[in-house]
């Protein structure tokens, strides 16, 4: 059977809003799916119980569930999100996170497929290529296997065992300023903790010191780019803010086990000149922008 009949989509989006935001208290007629990809400060209330979402994580808020959004009071929060209905009743009984009384928010592991086919829908939801809807049916079909799997895992969010949402700060400001020459004293008060607190807590949970890290980072990025690129290996060394090739050249060495020239030489293929970098997703569709894919809902 079709999965047409199971499932309708009403609105999506992938947004950032400022912090300290408030949203609700609420009650909406749908089902709404969120995916927080950084742990952060936001207090999720569901039923009068709260809920820190402090490490990446998939919530689902059910029809008649009042809610609040409570968003960390100091940095702004990316989520993505889709609002939906479920036409058929045995998928209540196959999943059970769609019923009212059960636990709504999954912790997410590293390997989980969740953010990749959450950002996909949204790809699709843009584009609409044909037979856009039945490919998003089956996406989501995927997305409530793996909730359910990973929730029968024990993978709830947990205070105890989660990375503390500076931490998930400092690697996505780190991310997004490769290229800049980067003081941890200065990312350390970015994230309102002090240099030695911020050093040591994020060793223990990255497994690196904050400059190794984003050494590492870097290395990685200017691996990429040797196989996406033809520029010459000193142009893709200035892009990622090394001034000095040779540095360049002996960190690489040190961190790939080989040269950058080997590198590419070995694995370059021109299919890979095709792909985007992983964590460029959002170029594929609007950031901040509501997909109204059902016209007699409102977001």
């Amino acid at each position: 059977m079709s999965a047409c009949s199971f499932i309708r989509f009403h609105h999506a989006g992938d947004i950032t809003v400022k912090a300290g935001h408030r949203l609700g208290p609420r009650v909406i007629a749908d089902f709404e799916l969120v995916y927080f990809p950084i742990g952060n400060g936001t207090v999720y209330d569901i039923d009068g119980m709260e809920h820190m979402l402090n490490a990446p994580c998939a919530l689902l808020t059910r029809p008649g569930e009042p809610h609040t959004y409570a968003f960390d009071p100091a940095l702004p929060t990316r989520h993505l999100f889709i609002h939906f209905d479920v036409g058929n009743e045995a998928l209540h009984e196959r999943y059970p996170l769609l019923s009212r009384g059960t636990p709504a928010i999954v912790q997410l592991h590293n390997q989980s497929l969740v953010p990749q086919m959450m950002k996909q829908m949204l790809y699709y939801f843009h584009t609409q290529p044909g037979r856009w809807r039945f490919l998003c049916e089956m996406l989501f079909l995927s997305v409530l296997e793996e909730l359910e799997s990973e929730a029968e895992s024990g993978t709830l969010n947990t205070e105890e065992t989660a990375m503390p949402h500076q931490i998930y700060h400092a690697m996505k400001y780190m991310e997004d300023h490769l290229a800049e020459k980067m003081e941890i004293e200065r990312l350390a008060r970015h994230v309102g903790w002090s240099h030695e607190h911020f050093t040591r807590t994020f060793q223990q949970h990255v497994g690196h010191t904050p400059k190794a890290w984003m050494t590492k980072r870097k290395i990685e990025r200017a691996a990429q780019l040797l196989l996406q690129r033809s520029d010459s290996v000193k142009e893709i060394a200035r892009e990622i803010g090394f001034g000095d090739e040779y540095y360049f050249h002996r960190l690489f060495r040190r961190w790939m086990g080989m040269t950058a020239t080997e590198h590419r030489r070995k694995y370059g293929d021109l299919r890979f000149r095709e792909l985007a970098p992983p964590d460029d997703w959002g170029r594929f569709y609007p950031l901040n922008h509501f997909f109204a894919l059902d016209a007699d809902r409102d977001p």
